[in-house]
């Protein structure tokens, strides 16, 4: 009863100036930080459908909503969260059953892989991952549209940004401009029935050269929608484009499309022209803005930064969709915002999330993660809300400590209604960062989002350093991980991209023997080869440590010899076994090596023999995955018809590039003048035949 008298008063108080609000909102990409943004999006339009229900003074009117990438699919679910009806206000539609949380936290890495047979995506020719998981929950979406949960009277304008793939040549003043950015146009709107409906925006305030039309009757099918959506969400080379028949300028059309962030992640020029310019405030899904200062220590400056080879990638690509984004970013900026009044109301995060690491793949980890971002978004909505209230909103005015911390308890309140779970976690954040929580009490805690918590809390930019220290964390706190992925991760945290990596480069090569001619395929097999040793696990005992991801019927391919060298008139072939340390300390030895191999003289010379050689040594990696030496001693055997009885002592070094090319010098006692050797060797012989004959 007091929770309920303090919402009352509290409502009362930030109605007391209320003003009309016209906004739009904006939904940029960045893959699985779609699960943070959705927590976010949730949460604050659950607030403000509340305000617009039970408020008397409130006038709140949502004139348009844009997204691009994982942002699309934010957006179709943001414009049924905004038409909730008050009669189905909570029916699927509370902090942990809702569409949201169920699209992002039912989607991870082990759905995203392709298997070598493909047989789990048979149709897919052309990207890395599969989007089956992703469809059947689009499908999930679909469903809830067509229940009767909204209000009849609402119609919300929507629109996502694709890219072209091959650009559309178009002419403006005789000037011929390739163009590769398009906008999709739609309203939101709602049957008789109470059901939802999509609809093409027809508008002419809409239209300009960037525009296209999924129906020619204006009602697109829920399949050319879902299409639209995974068109703009279709991250390069990670997902397959999308072919999209449409409609440019009254004329039928058919392309293929792919992520719309790669042009315009932040679309607000398509916010402004499907609010019909009407918009006064813009709030505009951020989850790079922060609103804590980190200062990095002496320590971390002076540190060299770790990158891994996906990292790299992917950091590669992500800038250059950076660099395109901003341009057309600041055109926008510059034409509809220098001279007004209008407003751009950016969220900002206070707490790390596993989504910037891996350059925004992270979350896709474990479905843990992906709980933890979806809360701690739906917490820097109550903040952000709340700001938005006393700032700018029906607050405005009063004293602003007080009317924020009001406020963020009364949006508390309305979120979290029923669930100890979020309680209890946004209570911890909340003494966090304010040093008291949202309310006292004593809440059921959920291990797995307060495990992810602790070991991710003190991270910093989300750089491949600060994933190593969050790892070690979570091994540290004994978290139980539902991924294959994450469980490699825990287990080999300095080499947890070798799981990841050698799928890849699998579907990599499969696709090459697909889809390409005869030297391209050949290739891509060579360049899987050379690239074995950062994917090849080193964990515990060894046999000829194969980079390739053998399936049970290319298990015969161990039984090759590891290593072919050559010396003068000598030929060696060798196998290898290893005893790997769990230790990354270049210092120490990172495995025991037992080397076998046989020699054969190539000509028939009275001072040579063919012989048999085991080495011992300590096996050092100096550059990690580049660089590796070693050394100790080794046994020789003669044998002509036979083995000599006799076992003469030597001794043996090496170093070793990239795990493929060895060099290794041997010394043998009492050897008539041929003591000395040095061999060049190929390594990884398996390894080759797989990628180049046998994959």
């Amino acid at each position: 009863m007091k929770k309920l008298l303090l919402s009352l008063i509290l409502l009362t108080t930030l109605q007391a100036q209320a003003t009309k609000k016209e906004f739009s909102l904006i939904i940029s990409g960045g893959i699985s930080l779609g699960a943070y943004e959705a927590g976010y999006n949730w949460a604050l339009l659950k607030y403000m459908r509340h305000i617009k229900y039970n408020s008397t003074n409130s006038d709140i009117d949502l004139k348009s909503i844009a997204g691009a990438s994982a942002g699309a699919i934010n957006t179709l679910m943001s414009a049924m969260a905004w038409c909730r009806s008050r009669e189905s206000f909570d029916i699927n539609n509370t902090i942990e059953q809702n569409l949201f949380h169920d699209m992002w936290t039912d989607v991870d890495f082990e759905d995203l892989f392709i298997n070598k047979d493909a047989t789990t995506d048979p149709d897919n020719q052309t990207s890395l991952f599969s989007r089956n998981q992703i469809a059947y929950l689009a499908g999930k979406i679909m469903e809830e549209m067509h229940q009767p949960f909204y209000e009849r009277e609402c119609k919300v304008p929507f629109g996502f940004a694709v890219t072209r793939v091959n650009p559309k040549e178009v002419t403006i003043k005789n000037i011929k401009i390739a163009n590769k950015l398009f906008h999709i146009p739609f309203y939101f709107t709602v049957d008789e029935s109470g059901k939802g409906v999509v609809l093409d925006n027809m508008d002419s305030y809409i239209q300009r050269d960037n525009i296209i039309h999924l129906s020619e009757h204006g009602k697109p099918s829920d399949e050319a929608v879902k299409n639209a959506m995974f068109a703009s969400s279709a991250f390069p080379i990670a997902f397959e484009q999308v072919a999209l028949d449409y409609l440019y300028k009254g004329k039928k059309e058919h392309a293929l499309f792919l992520d719309g962030g790669v042009f315009d992640n932040v679309p607000l020029d398509l916010a402004i022209r499907l609010a019909n310019y009407q918009s006064t405030d813009f709030i505009f899904m951020d989850p790079k803005n922060m609103r804590r200062t980190y200062e990095r220590t002496k320590e971390d400056n002076e540190k060299d930064f770790r990158e891994s080879p996906i990292n790299t990638a992917i950091g590669l690509l992500m800038q250059i969709f950076s660099s395109s984004e901003s341009s057309v970013l600041y055109n926008t900026l510059s034409e509809h915002f220098l001279k007004s009044d209008k407003q751009i109301h950016l969220s900002s995060r206070y707490f790390p999330i596993t989504g910037k690491f891996l350059e925004h793949f992270g979350a896709f980890l474990d479905v843990g993660f992906r709980e933890y971002d979806y809360y701690v978004g739906v917490y820097d909505a109550t903040i952000n809300a709340a700001k938005y209230a006393c700032e700018y909103g029906s607050g405005k005015g009063q004293k602003t400590d007080i009317c924020e911390n009001r406020a963020r308890t009364y949006i508390y309140n309305i979120l979290t209604k029923n669930s100890q779970k979020s309680k209890h976690f946004l209570n911890l954040l909340s003494q966090e960062e304010f040093g008291a929580p949202f309310e006292q009490g004593s809440y059921e805690a959920n291990a797995s989002l307060v495990q992810v918590y602790e070991a991710i809390k003190d991270t910093t930019v989300g750089d491949i350093d600060d994933y190593h220290d969050f790892i070690d964390n979570l091994r540290k706190s004994d978290y139980k991980p539902t991924n294959n992925f994450l469980k490699h991760t825990l287990a080999h945290p300095d080499n947890w991209y070798r799981k990841p990596l050698t799928n890849i480069v699998q579907r990599i090569v499969t696709l090459e023997d697909k889809n390409s001619e005869n030297l391209s395929s050949a290739i891509a097999s060579v360049a899987a080869y050379t690239a074995g040793s950062f994917y090849r696990t080193k964990s515990g005992f060894t046999y000829n440590p194969v980079s390739a991801p053998l399936d049970k019927d290319k298990l015969w391919v161990k039984a090759l010899p590891y290593e072919l060298a050559l010396t003068k008139n000598m030929l060696s072939f060798g196998y290898e076994y290893y005893y790997y340390f769990d230790h990354d300390k270049f210092y120490l030895p990172r495995a025991v090596e037992v080397k076998p191999s046989i020699s054969f003289e190539m000509n028939n010379r009275d001072d040579q023999v063919n012989f048999a050689r085991v080495d011992f040594n300590l096996h050092y990696d100096i550059k990690k995955d580049f660089i590796m030496i070693g050394a100790g001693p080794s046994l020789y055997r003669d044998f002509t018809n036979e083995l000599d009885k006799d076992v003469a002592v030597g001794f043996n070094a090496y170093v070793d590039l990239l795990n493929i090319l060895r060099i290794t010098y041997t010394k043998r006692d009492d050897y008539a003048g041929r003591e000395h050797n040095v061999y060049l060797g190929i390594n990884d012989i398996p390894s080759f035949i797989y990628w180049v004959f046998g994959n």
